[in-house]
Parts: C-alpha cells; structure tokens; sequence
C-alpha cells in the first residue's frame, strides 16, 4: 500500500463537526413529477453521518418514498441538518452537482443551500492523490477502497440494494401504488442500508487514514 505522509495531517486538519454526505438520485425518461425534466437528477434520499470531535457519530437519513416530489423536502432538512458550519465531506463531485440543482430549483432556499455547497470538501481526489493499495486494482471507488481500510464492513451482506442502480429500481418499486406496502417496508430499510453504508464507509476511510502508518496497526487485518 502507499500512503503520501502529509496525507494523515491533511485529514486530521479537518474542523469538526464532520458531516459526511451521500444523495441518492433517479432520472425518469419520462418525468413522473411536474416541472421536471427527461433525465434530470432529482434527489430522493440521503444519508449524512455526523462526527463530533470527541468521535460520537450520528446518522440523519432523509428518504421519500410517498411518490410526491421529494426534492423540496430534501433541501429544508438537508439545511437544518447541515447547520451553518463544518466541513461536507463527499466522495465525488456528484453531491455539489446535486445541492447547485436543488438550489437553482428554489430560489428562497439558494443563498443556504449554496453556501452549503462551498463547504464541500470532496475525497476522491484527495484519497487518488495520496493513497493507493494493490487491492483496489485500480479503482478508486468507494467500494474498491473500504476492504482496504474497514474489512469489517462490507456491501456484499446488502440485499436488494447493493449500488446506485439498484438504489433506483428499488426507489421506482417502493413508490408504484400496487407495491405492496410489506414489500415497501423492505425496500424502505434496504435503501437506508445502503445510503448509511456508503457515508460510514468515508467516515471509516478518513479516520483510518488519519491515522499515521495505519498498515502497521497489528489491528488491521489486509485484504
């Protein structure tokens, strides 16, 4: 594995509290909801894990599944949960893209929600830049990344919902009205399954690489 050495500084330099944000999105070739557009992202749930500076976490998941338009509600409690300071931690550009969207949708909300945005801090090129292990066989997914630094967690005990995709097939079941409302519940707790895996995932990938020479722990096991 190769770790740059300013690497655990530069995460360790990050203010608390920590919010770690994933969206979850569909886009309908045929829009489904008034004054959308064919194949627009239009968030339906997130999940944000929340890190204080003594280590307590808390998750906050947000997910519609009552087939309205669940954008406006996404946004107002994506901004209280937020609050006005500490870093969003994210593990792609996708979530910016995201809350620019919803900001442009709602021009009452857009000054919050934009601000919101500039607090972004984005892994992924920050983990490509400082970090490599032969595990990931060149991917620098999140999936590819978390054997190699948590081999306790895992996407493969997830059901129905292991990636975005299926997040989507899941999402467009649980809100057709002849799906029976048993077989909603389940979709219900696989999607906040894998929503909170994908944000702990970051939460893990951070404090482990925080870590000065992490590989060295007799505690971690490598893939």
């Amino acid at each position: 594995p190769y770790i740059a050495e300013e690497l655990a500084a530069i995460l360790q330099g990050l203010p608390y509290p920590r919010y770690y944000l994933d969206f979850e999105s569909i886009q309908f070739v045929v829009p489904v909801w008034p004054d959308t557009r064919p194949y627009e992202q239009l968030p339906f749930q997130w999940s944000c894990q929340i890190e204080e500076n003594d280590g307590r976490l808390s998750e906050v998941p947000f997910l519609d599944l009552s087939g309205e338009p669940p954008m406006r509600g996404c946004a107002e409690k994506l901004l209280t949960t937020l609050g006005m300071e500490g870093p969003v931690l994210t593990y792609s550009p996708f979530e910016r893209q995201v809350i620019h969207g919803l900001a442009r949708r709602f021009p009452d909300l857009r000054p919050a929600l934009e601000a919101a945005a500039g607090r972004i801090v984005d892994l992924l090129p920050l983990i490509r830049q400082h970090y490599y292990h032969p595990a990931m066989r060149g991917s620098y997914s999140i999936k590819a990344v978390l054997p190699t630094v948590a081999p306790h967690l895992s996407y493969e005990g997830l059901g129905d919902v292991k990636d975005g995709t299926a997040a989507q097939v899941a999402f467009e079941e649980a809100i057709a009205e002849d799906t029976p409302r048993a077989r909603r519940d389940e979709l219900r707790n696989a999607l906040l399954k894998y929503c909170a895996l994908d944000t702990l995932a970051m939460v893990e990938t951070v404090r482990f690489l925080s870590t000065p020479n992490p590989f060295s722990s007799a505690q971690h096991t490598q893939p």
